[in-house]
């Protein structure tokens, strides 16, 4: 087989018909960069003007410096454990299709199935990176699991609990103690919580809202949140939609 070029020798090569060798090159450049610590890799991979769409009808997040930002909120750290593998689908003038499959955790937590579209540069580095992300419960029979009724009382105690998985969602139990510290970080999920016991603050994005039983609040994908002010024992229902991907829940 070909010798995979690293991605500082990958900038250097001009992209005038792209190959699928190249593609692949590429494709594995965006993974060993993924697993290295910090964004600097990300300048041989994107152009500063680059346009990045985690799927086709977000707002791109456009230019280099966004697009470190976005890295650093989306991945969970260089040592996160997931496995890629890539097959190329189509290329075509200085654009490829590449069907892309992650799969989170050992044993599997979350996996989704990608069509990466990317559009290069002549200096070989993306100008446009479109996300196609697909999910097992895509499709028109998803997988379906057993109904699951339990008491209070049933849940394990610890920090977080997950009770249920679906191929739609995840649900679990997270719980603070008074006076500590929620060190939590963005999720690639969308999350509802509601609170069922104790006195805390919800702050998103900067701004705080007291929360109690009977509180409930959504949290979309990627936004910076945490609770604060934990005034009394602190237990909140949680869920994540798609199924959250790293097996931890609150406490990622």
């Amino acid at each position: 087989m070909p010798t995979r070029r690293t991605a500082a020798s990958w900038r250097w090569l001009e992209v005038t018909e792209l190959t699928a060798e190249q593609l692949l090159d590429w494709v594995d450049g965006y993974e060993q960069a993924w697993r290295t610590a910090g964004t600097d890799g990300l300048a041989e991979m994107f152009t500063d003007n680059a346009e990045y769409l985690v799927s086709p009808y977000d707002v791109p997040v456009v230019g280099l410096a966004a697009i470190r930002e976005m890295w650093d909120e989306e991945r969970n750290g260089p040592d996160e454990l997931f496995t890629l593998t890539a097959e190329v689908v189509a290329c075509q003038g200085t654009t490829g299709v590449a069907r892309v499959q992650v799969r989170y955790g050992d044993p599997l937590v979350q996996e989704y199935l990608n069509l990466w579209v990317v559009r290069f540069a002549d200096d070989s580095r993306a100008d446009r990176f479109e996300e196609w992300p697909f999910w097992p419960t895509h499709g028109r029979a998803p997988a379906r699991i057993e109904p699951v009724v339990m008491s209070r009382d049933d849940l394990p105690s610890g920090r977080y609990v997950e009770w249920v998985r679906s191929q739609s969602l995840s649900a679990g139990v997270y719980r603070i103690a008074a006076g500590g510290v929620d060190d939590q970080s963005p999720h690639r999920e969308d999350e509802v919580y509601v609170v069922t016991a104790g006195a805390a603050s919800l702050e998103v994005e900067g701004r705080r809202t007291p929360v109690g039983p009977g509180t409930v609040a959504f949290v979309p994908r990627r936004a910076d949140h945490r609770f604060v002010d934990v005034t009394a024992d602190l237990e909140v229902s949680v869920v994540f939609a798609p199924p959250e991907s790293d097996g931890s829940g609150a406490e990622n």
